[in-house]
């Protein structure tokens, strides 16, 4: 089914508007896999931090447990673990905020999203037409 000349007009309109307000966000819809490796510095931060705390766990095991091969084990596995954790967060993506409506709402800033925007702009144009 193709689209009116209205409907195409109203989709170049938006493609137009979506390029000026976020021009980031454009080309990551128009090139998806330039933006697939964005992560955040925090949480390279906090899981390298994580990963020399396991690292640092996992020899004192074995330096600590040299003696009782029981404990040596617990204390590696929890290093381990905690290394494992480090490297899950390094590579986690930041949380995408939602509103109570299930919908997009503001960043953590306060400021009202490009979702949001667009759709109050859509709102007042239809509202104008009327």
């Amino acid at each position: 089914m193709s689209l009116s000349e209205r409907e195409q007009r109203v989709l170049r309109d938006l493609e137009r508007q979506l390029h000026e307000e976020d021009p980031t966000l454009a080309e990551t819809i128009q090139y998806p896999e330039r933006h697939l490796a964005r992560v955040s510095p925090r949480n390279i931060g906090w899981g390298i931090a994580l990963v020399l705390v396991g690292l640092v766990v996992v020899i004192s095991g074995v330096v600590l447990g040299h003696g009782n091969g029981l404990v040596s084990i617990i204390v590696g596995v929890t290093g381990f673990g905690l290394a494992v954790a480090g490297v899950a967060l390094m590579v986690r993506r930041p949380p995408v905020l939602k509103d109570a409506r299930g919908g997009m709402g503001k960043d953590r800033t306060g400021r009202s999203t490009f979702m949001e925007r667009q759709s109050e702009r859509w709102e007042r144009r239809r509202d104008g037409d009327r």
